[in-house]
């Protein structure tokens, strides 16, 4: 039986938590401009689990799947929930950072003007995101935040 991956909606205040879930491969989600009480909804329609640093959402009496993010660094955040989220390597960069996303395969000569010389002389595999353009590849960025993320989530 395969495990369905955990979906997550957060605050506004947790881009860089958000970023980290996407590069894990999860669907993590920031919706802009809407209450409170629609993001609780979407949370119990999409069963999503809410991350959140508002104490007021946290101890909400709705029944929806929430946890209060305490710290403010989010390395530690993301230690904060890492009882809830794997390292799987081979889900790593499959969505976007931009827009959540999932990134497609894309043959290397069709980004030969949208990616810099340097890359291209260095790199063959990328992928793209077919909602927002940003293309990606396993540069040296991508194996720094491997490495990082591996260490928080394996300590």
């Amino acid at each position: 039986m395969i495990m369905k991956r955990k979906k997550f909606l957060l605050d506004e205040n947790l881009c860089k938590l958000t970023k980290c879930l996407r590069l894990l491969g999860y669907d993590a989600v920031i919706p802009q401009s809407i209450s409170i009480d629609k993001k609780v909804s979407l949370c119990q329609k999409e069963r999503r689990i809410f991350l959140t640093k508002s104490k007021k959402i946290a101890n909400r009496k709705d029944k929806f799947h929430r946890i209060l993010i305490k710290n403010v660094n989010y390395d530690k955040q993301l230690q904060e929930i890492q009882n809830l989220v794997d390292f799987e390597e081979s889900e790593l960069s499959s969505r976007c950072l931009v827009c959540n996303n999932r990134l497609q395969t894309i043959n290397a000569e069709k980004t030969e003007c949208l990616i810099p010389k340097n890359v291209r002389l260095n790199f063959s595999d990328y992928k793209i995101c077919r909602k927002c353009g940003k293309i990606y590849w396993k540069g040296s960025h991508f194996v720094a935040m491997k490495s990082k993320l591996k260490n928080l989530l394996t300590a």
